[in-house]
Protein backbone atom coordinates (compact mmCIF):
# COMPACT_ATOMS: atom_id res chain seq x y z
CA UNK A 1 0.00 0.00 0.00
CA UNK A 2 1.38 3.44 -0.97
CA UNK A 3 0.57 6.70 0.76
CA UNK A 4 1.64 10.06 -0.64
CA UNK A 5 1.32 13.75 0.24
CA UNK A 6 0.16 13.60 3.82
CA UNK A 7 -0.24 16.96 5.53
CA UNK A 8 2.69 17.73 7.82
CA UNK A 9 4.27 14.30 7.48
CA UNK A 10 7.70 15.86 7.97
CA UNK A 11 6.66 17.02 11.43
CA UNK A 12 6.92 13.49 12.75
CA UNK A 13 10.21 12.30 11.26
CA UNK A 14 12.45 11.06 14.04
CA UNK A 15 15.90 11.33 12.57
CA UNK A 16 18.74 13.46 13.92
CA UNK A 17 19.82 16.50 11.95
CA UNK A 18 23.01 18.53 12.22
CA UNK A 19 23.17 20.90 15.16
CA UNK A 20 23.78 24.62 14.94
CA UNK A 21 25.97 26.51 17.37
CA UNK A 22 24.05 29.71 16.68
CA UNK A 23 22.61 31.34 19.80
CA UNK A 24 19.68 33.69 19.21
CA UNK A 25 19.51 36.67 21.51
CA UNK A 26 15.88 37.70 21.09
CA UNK A 27 12.47 36.17 20.62
CA UNK A 28 10.82 33.27 22.38
CA UNK A 29 12.82 31.62 25.17
CA UNK A 30 12.53 27.85 25.57
CA UNK A 31 13.72 26.75 29.01
CA UNK A 32 13.39 23.59 31.03
CA UNK A 33 14.81 20.67 32.94
CA UNK A 34 16.05 17.24 31.83
CA UNK A 35 15.60 14.50 34.45
CA UNK A 36 17.91 11.87 32.95
CA UNK A 37 21.14 13.79 32.46
CA UNK A 38 23.46 12.40 29.77
CA UNK A 39 27.19 13.30 29.89
CA UNK A 40 27.88 16.08 27.37
CA UNK A 41 24.14 16.13 26.63
CA UNK A 42 22.57 18.69 24.34
CA UNK A 43 19.20 19.87 23.13
CA UNK A 44 18.40 21.35 19.71
CA UNK A 45 15.41 23.42 18.67
CA UNK A 46 14.41 22.42 15.12
CA UNK A 47 11.84 24.09 12.88
CA UNK A 48 9.68 21.68 10.87
CA UNK A 49 9.87 22.71 7.22
CA UNK A 50 9.04 20.86 4.02
CA UNK A 51 12.64 19.71 3.55
CA UNK A 52 12.73 18.27 7.07
CA UNK A 53 13.71 19.47 10.58
CA UNK A 54 16.08 22.47 10.41
CA UNK A 55 18.23 23.38 13.43
CA UNK A 56 17.47 26.85 14.84
CA UNK A 57 19.39 26.85 18.12
CA UNK A 58 21.32 24.34 20.22
CA UNK A 59 22.49 24.28 23.80
CA UNK A 60 24.40 22.02 26.15
CA UNK A 61 22.37 20.63 29.04
CA UNK A 62 23.84 21.85 32.33
CA UNK A 63 25.04 19.59 35.09
CA UNK A 64 21.86 20.49 36.95
CA UNK A 65 19.79 19.36 33.94
CA UNK A 66 18.73 22.86 32.95
CA UNK A 67 18.80 24.25 29.43
CA UNK A 68 17.81 27.42 27.59
CA UNK A 69 17.19 28.07 23.91
CA UNK A 70 15.70 30.98 21.99
CA UNK A 71 14.32 31.75 18.55
CA UNK A 72 12.94 34.67 16.59
CA UNK A 73 9.44 33.68 15.49
CA UNK A 74 8.00 35.60 12.55
CA UNK A 75 4.83 33.51 12.18
CA UNK A 76 3.29 30.48 13.92
CA UNK A 77 5.09 27.27 12.97
CA UNK A 78 5.81 23.73 14.12
CA UNK A 79 9.03 23.06 15.96
CA UNK A 80 10.47 20.19 17.93
CA UNK A 81 13.03 19.83 20.69
CA UNK A 82 15.61 17.13 20.02
CA UNK A 83 17.16 15.81 23.22
CA UNK A 84 20.38 13.93 22.36
CA UNK A 85 18.56 12.22 19.50
CA UNK A 86 16.75 10.14 22.14
CA UNK A 87 13.57 12.07 22.86
CA UNK A 88 11.62 14.52 20.69
CA UNK A 89 8.94 16.97 21.79
CA UNK A 90 6.74 18.72 19.20
CA UNK A 91 5.83 22.36 19.80
CA UNK A 92 3.89 25.14 18.13
CA UNK A 93 5.62 28.47 18.73
CA UNK A 94 4.26 31.96 18.05
CA UNK A 95 5.90 35.37 18.11
CA UNK A 96 3.67 36.70 20.90
CA UNK A 97 4.99 34.15 23.41
CA UNK A 98 7.89 35.14 25.64
CA UNK A 99 8.83 31.93 27.42
CA UNK A 100 7.88 28.28 26.99
CA UNK A 101 8.93 25.74 29.62
CA UNK A 102 9.57 22.12 28.66
CA UNK A 103 10.49 19.49 31.26
CA UNK A 104 11.38 16.00 30.05
CA UNK A 105 12.90 12.65 30.83
CA UNK A 106 15.37 13.36 28.01
CA UNK A 107 16.73 9.86 27.57
CA UNK A 108 13.69 7.77 26.53
CA UNK A 109 11.68 8.03 23.26
CA UNK A 110 8.33 7.81 25.07
CA UNK A 111 9.54 9.32 28.32
CA UNK A 112 7.88 11.91 30.51
CA UNK A 113 7.39 15.40 29.09
CA UNK A 114 5.36 18.46 30.04
CA UNK A 115 4.98 21.82 28.34
CA UNK A 116 3.72 25.13 29.73
CA UNK A 117 3.52 28.61 28.25
CA UNK A 118 2.32 27.47 24.82
CA UNK A 119 -1.44 27.23 24.53
CA UNK A 120 -1.25 25.87 20.98
CA UNK A 121 1.11 23.09 22.03
CA UNK A 122 -1.38 22.00 24.70
CA UNK A 123 -3.92 21.41 21.95
CA UNK A 124 -1.66 18.90 20.22
CA UNK A 125 -0.83 17.17 23.47
CA UNK A 126 -4.54 16.76 24.20
CA UNK A 127 -4.95 15.28 20.71
CA UNK A 128 -2.08 12.88 21.43
CA UNK A 129 -3.79 11.74 24.62
CA UNK A 130 -6.99 11.02 22.68
CA UNK A 131 -5.18 9.07 19.95
CA UNK A 132 -3.06 7.09 22.43
CA UNK A 133 -6.21 5.97 24.25
CA UNK A 134 -7.75 5.02 20.91
CA UNK A 135 -4.69 2.96 19.94
CA UNK A 136 -4.84 1.12 23.26
CA UNK A 137 -8.46 0.16 22.55
CA UNK A 138 -7.56 -0.87 18.99
CA UNK A 139 -4.80 -3.16 20.26
CA UNK A 140 -7.33 -4.89 22.48
CA UNK A 141 -9.70 -5.34 19.53
CA UNK A 142 -6.84 -6.67 17.40
CA UNK A 143 -6.16 -9.39 19.96
CA UNK A 144 -9.82 -10.40 19.91
CA UNK A 145 -9.81 -10.43 16.10
CA UNK A 146 -6.70 -12.63 16.00
CA UNK A 147 -8.29 -15.01 18.48
CA UNK A 148 -11.53 -15.19 16.49
CA UNK A 149 -9.71 -15.83 13.23
CA UNK A 150 -7.48 -18.50 14.80
CA UNK A 151 -10.53 -20.57 15.80
CA UNK A 152 -12.45 -19.85 12.59
CA UNK A 153 -15.19 -17.86 14.34
CA UNK A 154 -16.21 -15.58 11.45
CA UNK A 155 -19.20 -14.18 13.35
CA UNK A 156 -16.99 -13.05 16.23
CA UNK A 157 -14.46 -11.63 13.77
CA UNK A 158 -17.13 -9.57 12.00
CA UNK A 159 -18.46 -8.38 15.37
CA UNK A 160 -14.98 -7.06 16.20
CA UNK A 161 -14.89 -5.25 12.85
CA UNK A 162 -18.20 -3.55 13.60
CA UNK A 163 -17.02 -2.63 17.09
CA UNK A 164 -13.85 -1.14 15.62
CA UNK A 165 -15.84 1.00 13.18
CA UNK A 166 -18.04 2.30 16.00
CA UNK A 167 -14.96 3.05 18.11
CA UNK A 168 -13.25 4.84 15.21
CA UNK A 169 -16.35 6.89 14.46
CA UNK A 170 -16.65 8.10 18.06
CA UNK A 171 -12.92 8.84 18.25
CA UNK A 172 -12.98 10.79 14.99
CA UNK A 173 -15.90 12.90 16.16
CA UNK A 174 -14.02 13.77 19.34
CA UNK A 175 -10.93 14.61 17.31
CA UNK A 176 -12.98 16.83 15.01
CA UNK A 177 -14.27 18.71 18.07
CA UNK A 178 -10.69 19.22 19.27
CA UNK A 179 -9.55 20.43 15.85
CA UNK A 180 -12.42 22.89 15.59
CA UNK A 181 -11.82 24.18 19.12
CA UNK A 182 -8.15 24.77 18.30
CA UNK A 183 -8.82 27.02 15.30
CA UNK A 184 -7.18 29.19 14.09
CA UNK A 185 -4.17 27.48 15.68
CA UNK A 186 -1.86 25.38 13.53
CA UNK A 187 -2.72 22.59 15.97
CA UNK A 188 -5.62 21.98 13.60
CA UNK A 189 -3.11 20.46 11.16
CA UNK A 190 -1.82 18.10 13.82
CA UNK A 191 -5.30 16.70 14.34
CA UNK A 192 -6.72 16.86 10.83
CA UNK A 193 -3.92 14.75 9.36
CA UNK A 194 -5.32 11.82 11.37
CA UNK A 195 -8.67 12.07 9.59
CA UNK A 196 -9.60 10.73 6.17
CA UNK A 197 -10.09 13.69 3.81
CA UNK A 198 -12.42 11.58 1.67
CA UNK A 199 -14.74 10.72 4.53
CA UNK A 200 -14.55 14.14 6.15
CA UNK A 201 -14.21 16.36 3.12
CA UNK A 202 -16.74 18.96 4.33
CA UNK A 203 -14.87 19.27 7.61
CA UNK A 204 -11.53 19.71 5.81
CA UNK A 205 -13.16 22.39 3.67
CA UNK A 206 -14.49 24.27 6.72
CA UNK A 207 -11.12 24.08 8.51
CA UNK A 208 -9.38 25.32 5.38
CA UNK A 209 -11.72 28.33 5.15
CA UNK A 210 -11.09 29.29 8.80
CA UNK A 211 -7.32 28.92 8.57
CA UNK A 212 -7.13 30.77 5.26
CA UNK A 213 -9.00 33.67 6.83
CA UNK A 214 -6.52 33.96 9.70
CA UNK A 215 -3.26 32.71 8.13
CA UNK A 216 -3.59 33.30 4.37
CA UNK A 217 0.15 33.29 3.60
CA UNK A 218 1.13 30.33 5.74
CA UNK A 219 2.54 27.58 3.43
CA UNK A 220 0.70 24.78 5.22
CA UNK A 221 -2.58 26.67 5.04
CA UNK A 222 -2.06 27.30 1.34
CA UNK A 223 -1.29 23.60 0.72
CA UNK A 224 -4.42 22.55 2.58
CA UNK A 225 -6.54 24.94 0.53
CA UNK A 226 -5.07 23.52 -2.68
CA UNK A 227 -5.73 19.93 -1.59
CA UNK A 228 -9.34 20.75 -0.68
CA UNK A 229 -9.82 22.41 -4.05
CA UNK A 230 -8.56 19.34 -5.93
CA UNK A 231 -10.79 16.97 -3.98
CA UNK A 232 -13.87 19.12 -4.53
CA UNK A 233 -14.46 17.37 -7.87
CA UNK A 234 -14.60 13.99 -6.10
CA UNK A 235 -17.08 14.80 -3.35
CA UNK A 236 -20.29 12.88 -2.75
CA UNK A 237 -22.80 14.04 -5.35
CA UNK A 238 -20.18 15.02 -7.94
CA UNK A 239 -20.14 13.35 -11.34
CA UNK A 240 -17.53 10.60 -11.43
CA UNK A 241 -14.63 11.37 -13.80
CA UNK A 242 -14.57 9.26 -16.94
CA UNK A 243 -12.39 6.15 -17.03
CA UNK A 244 -11.49 4.53 -20.34
CA UNK A 245 -8.96 1.67 -20.18
CA UNK A 246 -8.46 -1.71 -21.81
CA UNK A 247 -9.78 -4.99 -20.43
CA UNK A 248 -7.64 -8.17 -20.61
CA UNK A 249 -8.85 -8.77 -24.18
CA UNK A 250 -7.74 -5.29 -25.26
CA UNK A 251 -11.25 -3.84 -25.52
CA UNK A 252 -11.67 -0.29 -24.16
CA UNK A 253 -14.23 -0.18 -21.36
CA UNK A 254 -15.64 3.21 -20.39
CA UNK A 255 -17.20 3.94 -17.03
CA UNK A 256 -19.84 6.00 -18.82
CA UNK A 257 -20.91 2.88 -20.73
CA UNK A 258 -22.24 1.51 -17.43
CA UNK A 259 -24.73 4.35 -16.89
CA UNK A 260 -28.02 2.99 -15.62
CA UNK A 261 -26.26 0.69 -13.11
CA UNK A 262 -24.83 1.06 -9.66
CA UNK A 263 -21.08 0.60 -10.14
CA UNK A 264 -18.37 -0.07 -7.58
CA UNK A 265 -15.15 1.31 -9.07
CA UNK A 266 -12.40 -0.46 -7.13
CA UNK A 267 -8.71 0.47 -7.45
CA UNK A 268 -6.41 -2.41 -6.58
CA UNK A 269 -3.29 -4.38 -7.62
CA UNK A 270 -2.02 -7.93 -7.39
CA UNK A 271 0.92 -6.75 -5.25
CA UNK A 272 -1.35 -4.94 -2.75
CA UNK A 273 -1.96 -7.29 0.18
CA UNK A 274 -4.82 -5.23 1.74
CA UNK A 275 -6.50 -5.24 -1.69
CA UNK A 276 -6.28 -9.01 -1.91
CA UNK A 277 -7.72 -9.32 1.60
CA UNK A 278 -10.64 -7.11 0.59
CA UNK A 279 -11.43 -9.04 -2.61
CA UNK A 280 -13.46 -11.80 -0.86
CA UNK A 281 -15.74 -9.11 0.63
CA UNK A 282 -16.38 -7.68 -2.82
CA UNK A 283 -17.02 -11.17 -4.22
CA UNK A 284 -19.68 -11.81 -1.57
CA UNK A 285 -21.34 -8.47 -2.28
CA UNK A 286 -21.23 -9.05 -6.04
CA UNK A 287 -22.74 -12.53 -5.82
CA UNK A 288 -25.54 -11.21 -3.62
CA UNK A 289 -26.43 -8.09 -5.65
CA UNK A 290 -25.31 -8.75 -9.24
CA UNK A 291 -28.94 -9.35 -10.19
CA UNK A 292 -29.94 -5.97 -8.73
CA UNK A 293 -28.43 -3.69 -11.36
CA UNK A 294 -25.06 -3.79 -9.61
CA UNK A 295 -21.69 -4.01 -11.37
CA UNK A 296 -18.04 -3.95 -10.30
CA UNK A 297 -15.37 -2.25 -12.41
CA UNK A 298 -11.98 -3.11 -10.99
CA UNK A 299 -9.07 -0.88 -12.06
CA UNK A 300 -5.63 -2.43 -11.60
CA UNK A 301 -2.44 -0.51 -10.84
CA UNK A 302 -0.30 -3.50 -11.73
CA UNK A 303 2.86 -3.31 -13.80
CA UNK A 304 2.63 -6.62 -15.65
CA UNK A 305 -0.20 -8.35 -17.44
CA UNK A 306 0.84 -11.71 -15.99
CA UNK A 307 0.59 -10.58 -12.36
CA UNK A 308 -2.73 -8.88 -13.04
CA UNK A 309 -4.39 -11.87 -14.72
CA UNK A 310 -2.97 -14.37 -12.21
CA UNK A 311 -4.48 -12.38 -9.33
CA UNK A 312 -7.86 -12.22 -11.07
CA UNK A 313 -7.81 -15.98 -11.47
CA UNK A 314 -6.48 -16.75 -7.98
CA UNK A 315 -9.05 -14.54 -6.23
CA UNK A 316 -11.96 -15.60 -8.48
CA UNK A 317 -13.02 -12.11 -9.57
CA UNK A 318 -15.90 -12.47 -12.07
CA UNK A 319 -16.57 -8.83 -12.97
CA UNK A 320 -15.16 -6.20 -15.34
CA UNK A 321 -11.40 -5.56 -15.25
CA UNK A 322 -9.37 -2.77 -16.84
CA UNK A 323 -5.81 -1.43 -16.59
CA UNK A 324 -3.11 0.46 -18.48
CA UNK A 325 -0.42 -1.42 -16.48
CA UNK A 326 1.35 1.80 -15.58
CA UNK A 327 1.52 1.29 -11.82
CA UNK A 328 1.25 4.67 -9.98
CA UNK A 329 1.68 6.49 -13.28
CA UNK A 330 -1.73 5.29 -14.45
CA UNK A 331 -3.90 8.09 -15.75
CA UNK A 332 -6.59 7.18 -13.21
CA UNK A 333 -4.36 8.02 -10.22
CA UNK A 334 -4.56 11.70 -11.15
CA UNK A 335 -8.20 11.93 -12.10
CA UNK A 336 -9.29 10.05 -8.97
CA UNK A 337 -6.54 11.34 -6.65
CA UNK A 338 -5.48 7.79 -5.79
CA UNK A 339 -2.68 8.04 -3.22
CA UNK A 340 -3.26 4.66 -1.59
CA UNK A 341 -4.98 1.39 -2.39
CA UNK A 342 -7.38 -0.24 -1.89
CA UNK A 343 -9.60 2.70 -2.82
CA UNK A 344 -13.11 2.66 -4.20
CA UNK A 345 -16.00 4.83 -5.36
CA UNK A 346 -19.64 3.77 -5.53
CA UNK A 347 -21.38 5.36 -8.53
CA UNK A 348 -25.15 5.65 -9.00
CA UNK A 349 -27.04 5.04 -12.30
CA UNK A 350 -26.70 8.75 -13.18
CA UNK A 351 -22.91 8.63 -12.85
CA UNK A 352 -22.84 10.45 -9.49
CA UNK A 353 -20.55 9.50 -6.61
CA UNK A 354 -22.61 8.18 -3.70
CA UNK A 355 -19.96 6.44 -1.60
CA UNK A 356 -16.21 6.25 -1.06
CA UNK A 357 -13.93 3.54 0.30
CA UNK A 358 -16.80 1.32 1.41
CA UNK A 359 -15.24 -1.94 2.55
CA UNK A 360 -16.48 -5.08 4.27
CA UNK A 361 -19.54 -4.37 6.44
CA UNK A 362 -19.71 -0.77 5.20
CA UNK A 363 -20.13 -1.89 1.59
CA UNK A 364 -22.69 -4.52 2.60
CA UNK A 365 -24.66 -1.96 4.62
CA UNK A 366 -24.73 0.54 1.74
CA UNK A 367 -25.82 -2.03 -0.83
CA UNK A 368 -28.50 -3.32 1.53
CA UNK A 369 -29.72 0.27 1.87
CA UNK A 370 -29.86 0.63 -1.91
CA UNK A 371 -31.39 -2.73 -2.78
CA UNK A 372 -33.35 -3.57 0.37
CA UNK A 373 -31.99 -7.09 0.92
CA UNK A 374 -30.99 -8.41 4.31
Amino acid sequence: MKVLGKILTVAFLSFLTACSSKQATEGVAIVGMVEQIVPNGWVTLEEIVEAGPTAIDTSEIGQDGRFKLSANITQPAFYRLNFNGRQFVTLILKGDETEVEVNVDGNTPNGFSEVSGSYDTQYIRDMDDLMNAFQTDVQSLNQRAIQARSVGDNQAFQAVQVEYMDLARVNNERLKDMVWESLPSLAAFYGIQRLDPEQYYSFFDSVSVELSRELPTNPMVMNLAQMVDVKRSLTIGAEAPEIALANPEGEIIRLSSLRGKYVLVDFWAAWCRPCRHENPNIVRAYEKYKGENFEVLQVSLDRTREAWLNAIDQDGLPWLHISDLKYWNSIVTKSYQINAIPASYLIDPDGKIIGKNLRGPLLEAKLQELFGQS
